[in-house]
């Protein structure tokens, strides 16, 4: 990144993102060899089409509410 230093809130969430990517995928040295910690832990599991559009980081356009001037619809933003 282009960032000499992270923002506080980029760091919280890139935790958070390894964090839940960790649990994800089941673990060879876990209590269930597949079955992943989320999964039996919390009773969830990820959906494809809901957790991997974006990768962490992906720079993205975002859809702002506009009227039907020439003002432009979108900005650009970090995925987190």
């Amino acid at each position: 990144m282009p960032f000499k230093r992270y923002q506080p809130k980029l760091i919280a969430k890139m935790v958070y993102t390894l964090m839940f990517w960790l649990n994800t995928f089941p673990h060879k040295d876990s209590v269930h060899t597949t079955i992943s910690p989320r999964t039996l832990i919390m009773g969830l599991a990820i959906d494809y089409h809901k957790h991997c559009k974006l990768a962490f980081g992906t720079y993205v356009q975002v859809h702002e509410e506009g009227d039907s001037t020439l003002k432009p619809r979108t900005s650009g933003a970090i995925a987190l």
